[in-house]
């Protein structure tokens, strides 16, 4: 090895083992925190579970509890009421540090659901736990947005892999939950870190987690291969049902219940009802009893059924708790009902239902897969990893967390999708396409909007740029050009800026760069837009010259935005009408 090549690997690993003993403190603080939380959640829940059963009359105060729910939120937790969605959107756009009273709102709600009689699971609890409790370590650590982002994916994953006993699987959920189609590598370390951690302390606590024993799996065959196929395909339509029909529920009680209060003693009243007439308890609360069940002999085939409407109605409505454990019931009755037409063991199918259907609804197919493998052993696994990758394509652009988005459409189909969140594709996809490209001005803005006081100014540099470090901290952890500027931006008033996703390009000098695989080249050109008033721009410009030495700049001022802006708009003109001529010689020759 010479001397060069020493110089250049030695200061690379020194930076990247600083980095890391940087995170082994926070994501310990982390795991701890939420396998704690974690720890406290399983043990109230059993608790409530045998109260519940002990005192089946107690199921008749499911609606007063929903009121008090209700009540609970209302009054004291309106900004956390998201529960999930807020913490997959703080994740996307970091902004304001999280209520740490998600905690113990979170916890109480879960603990009234399941204590009186509703049907609910407990991930949810345990990723809004250990994510908030996370998040409180950002103004002490001082963290930036980016490293609060990794310690939400941290607290995640701790959250996740403690509460059900999966730490690699809860390490990977906390990285594959935000966007379907993509992993946030740079969040890897961290997540498994405190995954783990969270695991062991749960442990500690003496808290244990119930066994699924799959007793005999077959070799992989044709056979088997297709059988898993097949069930796969089943599990992606269930699971896709299950989240519209929950969503729906909600979208229903919103509309016609205006006081959010009075939705879970509705919620409560049918749930109630539905439990003394049909005289069981097996489709409220964690159903975990059947879920054995299902793993050791033929149960109901209408099962997954019953716990899939409970479920829906009780989350639905307004009450607190998780998705993922009735998932696992539905799953895994679901699998053992197919084991009458499949030729695979109910307790084998059964496990593939488990992590099938959660696959699809969450969008997670390399957690469920892992889960698989943490749970049942790795023979099963191979089984469960093909019915959870079709259960993920089957469930399409659908899912039981509405602010996941989507990194990389499932289908060519849908790829301008991609960068929406699933209630954003909801939203569009029900709503009619309408042409509102004649009410624009020629600045792209609704007509009566005024742009002439303002200017443009456009920074061209490459995606791979970095910002100068000015201290020894900063070259540890590197900044991306693009992003640091735009948050620059957005704090000298400038009022507007868009940080352009390019395809291709070149830049002065360079050569040409497509992007055409997942790992964009180093010199794709990137473009960063302001708008504002002039006199903010080259405020901005100075503020940020130690930065722009590698960087194009091109102010248009006056007409030249009007007649730049005039040429976009005949160009899209051009191309919507190429589109719309193609669309109807398609039809035309079916």
């Amino acid at each position: 090895m010479s001397k060069n090549t020493l110089r250049t690997f030695f200061p690379e690993q020194t930076r990247l083992l600083l980095d890391l003993i940087r995170w082994v403190p926070l994501c310990a603080l982390v795991g701890i925190m939420a396998g704690s939380a974690s720890a406290l959640l399983l043990a109230s829940l059993t608790f409530a579970t045998n109260v519940r059963e002990a005192h089946r009359w107690i199921i008749l105060l499911l609606a007063p509890a929903g009121w008090i729910v209700g009540l609970l939120y209302k009054h004291f937790g309106s900004s956390v009421e998201a529960g999930n969605n807020l913490i997959l959107e703080e994740t996307h756009d970091p902004r304001a540090v999280i209520p740490i009273r998600m905690t113990p709102l979170i916890l109480l709600g879960t603990f009234i659901t399941h204590l009186f009689g509703g049907s609910a699971g407990r991930e949810g609890t345990a990723i809004q736990t250990g994510a908030s409790l996370a998040d409180q370590l950002t103004r002490p650590f001082r963290l930036n947005a980016r490293d609060r982002r990794i310690v939400l994916m941290a607290g995640i994953s701790a959250g996740f892999g403690s509460v059900f006993g999966t730490p690699l699987a809860g390490a990977v959920f906390g990285l594959e939950v935000l966007a379907i189609g993509r992993l946030s590598y740079d969040a890897i370390a961290p997540c498994f870190l405190a995954s783990f951690v969270g695991d062991l302390v749960l442990h500690a606590w003496g808290v244990k987690h119930t066994l699924y024993p799959v007793s005999f799996v077959p070799a992989l065959s044709v056979g088997g291969l297709l059988s898993a196929m097949v069930a796969g395909v089943v599990f992606g339509l269930v699971a896709m049902a299950f989240a519209k029909t929950t969503h729906t529920v909600s979208h229903v009680a919103r509309r016609f219940i205006s006081h959010s209060e009075l939705r879970p003693v509705v919620g409560g009243l049918l749930v109630t009802a539905a439990v003394f007439a049909l005289g069981t308890t097996k489709y409220i609360g964690l159903g975990i009893p059947t879920i054995v069940d299902s793993f050791k002999s033929l149960v109901a085939p209408w099962d997954f059924v019953g716990k899939f409407l409970f479920t829906s109605v009780t989350l639905g409505t307004g009450f607190k708790g998780g998705e993922v454990t009735p998932l696992f019931y539905i799953g895994s009755t679901l699998g053992n009902a197919l084991s009458r037409i499949l030729p695979l063991p109910p307790a084998l199918l059964a496990a593939m239902g488990f992590v099938g259907v959660f696959a699809g609804a969450a969008n997670t197919p390399i957690a469920s897969t892992l889960m698989a493998v943490e749970l049942f052993g790795p023979e099963a696994g191979a089984y469960a990893a093909i019915a959870s990758v079709v259960s993920y394509l089957c469930s399409g652009h659908s899912g039981i967390y509405h602010a996941q988005r989507i990194g990389k459409s499932k289908h060519v189909a849908a790829s301008a999708e991609e960068g929406m969140s699933l209630a954003l594709v909801t939203r569009v996809r029900a709503t009619a396409s309408d042409d509102l490209l004649h009410n624009l001005n020629q600045f792209g803005y609704y007509e009566g909007i005024d742009m002439n006081h303002l200017t443009v100014l456009r920074l061209y540099f490459s995606a791979s740029e970095m910002r100068r470090a000015d201290s020894w901290w900063k070259r540890i952890s590197p900044e991306g050009l693009g992003g640091y500027l735009l948050r620059q931006a957005k704090e000298h008033g400038i009022e507007q800026a868009l940080l352009h996703r390019v395809i291709g390009g070149f830049l002065k000098n360079q050569d040409l760069a497509m992007d055409t695989g997942e790992i964009p080249p180093v010199h794709l050109p990137q473009c960063l837009e302001l708008v504002g008033e002039e006199e903010d721009l080259q405020s901005f410009l100075k503020h940020n010259r130690d930065h722009l030495a590698k960087v194009r700049i091109i102010f248009l001022r006056g007409e030249e935005a009007k007649y730049e802006a005039a040429i976009e708009r005949e160009e899209l003109e051009t191309a919507l009408d190429i589109e719309g001529a193609e669309e109807f010689r398609s039809s035309s020759e079916d």
